[in-house]
């Protein structure tokens, strides 16, 4: 079965589960959500629980591949837990602006309903999203996870931090004028531009 998390547009977040149902059904049902026109431009957070093996995991990445999926993430338990000793927990939503002084820290995935001010910080295992401006600190895979991204409607951070890697925007850049998401890629933080936000 699939569960949704929460919907907070474009980002939708997902739960699935081979309890009481088939592989067949778990994969028909996700193409279902996929395809939905409610979630058209939506951005997918996708969490799988212990019941879905190694090969079905597989099975999933590969459609979301072929789908051309804009997935934020695919996490598994099982996999997260053999990495690190730690209990991954759910998403977990901020539904307010983050004042300086002001710190989340959570050992799963973060979802701010709002701006994270300058000298705010946020520390998650997962991944960081902010639907307002990120002025602060963001770490995201703060447990080592260098697949982990930091996604902000506005990202002016002070620093930025996925797995081990650091990056700090300069003072004579310029203000975003869209979306973006901060990723690892070649052993260093990059920024990409993303629509729907």
């Amino acid at each position: 079965m699939i569960k949704i998390k929460g919907i907070t547009l474009p980002v939708v977040s997902l739960t699935l589960s081979l309890e009481d149902t088939t592989k067949e059904n778990l994969i028909n049902e996700l193409v279902e959500k996929i395809n939905s026109n409610v979630f058209s431009n939506s951005y997918f957070l996708i969490e799988v629980d212990e019941s879905i093996d190694k090969e079905t995991l597989k099975q999933i990445e590969k459609l979301l591949e072929e789908k051309n999926v804009k997935s934020i993430k695919t996490m598994s338990v099982q996999t997260v837990s053999a990495q690190k000793p730690t209990n991954v927990s759910r998403l977990l939503i901020v539904n307010k602006n983050l004042r300086s002084g002001q710190t989340v820290e959570h050992s799963g995935d973060v979802l701010i309903l709002g701006d994270v001010n300058e000298g705010a910080e946020v520390v998650a295992a997962g991944n960081i999203v902010v639907m307002g401006t990120l002025r602060g600190y963001a770490h995201a895979g703060a447990i080592g996870d260098d697949s982990s991204v930091v996604v902000a409607k506005k990202m002016m951070p002070q620093q930025l931090r996925i797995g081990h890697h650091i990056a700090i925007r300069g003072e004579d850049e310029e203000e975003p004028q869209e979306a973006e998401i901060a990723k690892v890629i070649d052993n260093k933080i990059i920024l990409e531009p993303i629509g729907g936000f």
